[in-house]
């Protein structure tokens, strides 16, 4: 039990914990391993800021799809990213004990009128360190808060990693895009097959993949690019290297002329 747990329970109107609840149901099961999701969220979005982003999409695409899933309903229920540390209570704490140590000065002020000023008596100077206290809480929540931007913007990529490519997915047309490298819809099909479904971190690596594709048709001799490109007969393209569909000019009939 922590001080974070009991804070949030007090919150919540109660002083009983969530264990004590479920267990006190019946045919309640205690599961030791549960996942924590949340834990989860906060640890990828660590890594990301840490690592390359194709590094941590290799390392997130070899979870299975159970655990995908789990951290995409995560990422839907928190979209934001949710702060366990100590330090996420600095801030409001700090400005409360500003304010209860102005509240002090001003009140010592007032009961002693224009007549008792001069040296400052014991109360002035606790008050004094309140305020004093409070602005250094609220300068050490400011600055924890500046430094967690970077992971709460990767938190932000790990939910469209883990997250479905449907149709509201931003990364839906860049994959249909990807699909037409042979080497990329291999890695597709691969992946269909064995995890079933396509998420975010899938397109990631479907765009490295097309791009080292891409690198080794570059990689082809001057001369051999030149007999294919200058060739009319239609010979057949390099390894990794498919026909684009293009337009064709249709002639308009007399009837639709007419």
């Amino acid at each position: 039990m922590t001080a974070a747990s009991v804070f949030e329970r007090l919150s919540q109107g109660s002083v009983t914990s969530n264990a004590a609840i479920e267990c006190s149901r019946e045919g309640y099961r205690p599961s030791s391993t549960k996942p924590d999701t949340q834990a989860q969220m906060a640890l990828w979005s660590q890594r990301l800021t840490q690592q390359t982003e194709l590094a941590a999409a290799r390392q997130i695409a070899g979870l299975s799809d159970a655990e995908l899933a789990a951290l995409a309903t995560e990422f839907t229920l928190s979209p934001r990213y949710r702060r366990t540390d100590m330090k996420r209570f600095a801030t409001p704490l700090g400005v409360a004990i500003f304010g209860a140590g102005l509240a002090g000065l001003t009140l010592q002020a007032a009961s002693l009128g224009a007549a008792g000023r001069g040296v400052l008596s014991a109360f002035e100077v606790i008050c004094l360190a309140i305020v004093v206290g409070g602005l250094v809480m609220v300068a050490i929540g400011t600055m924890k808060a500046f430094s967690l931007t970077s992971v709460e913007l990767a938190y932000g990529r790990v939910g469209l990693y883990v997250g479905l490519l449907d149709e509201q997915h931003p990364w839906l047309y860049r994959t249909f895009l990807l699909m037409r490298n042979r080497a990329a819809q291999e890695y597709r099909e691969t992946v269909l097959r064995e995890r079933g479904v396509l998420r975010g971190v899938d397109c990631v690596l479907m765009r490295e993949i097309t791009r080292v594709d891409e690198e080794c048709v570059m990689t082809l001799t001057a001369r051999a690019v030149a007999e294919q490109v200058q060739d009319c007969g239609g010979a057949t393209l390099a390894a990794g290297v498919t026909a684009e569909p293009h337009l064709t000019l249709v002639e308009p009939s007399l009837s639709a002329a007419a």
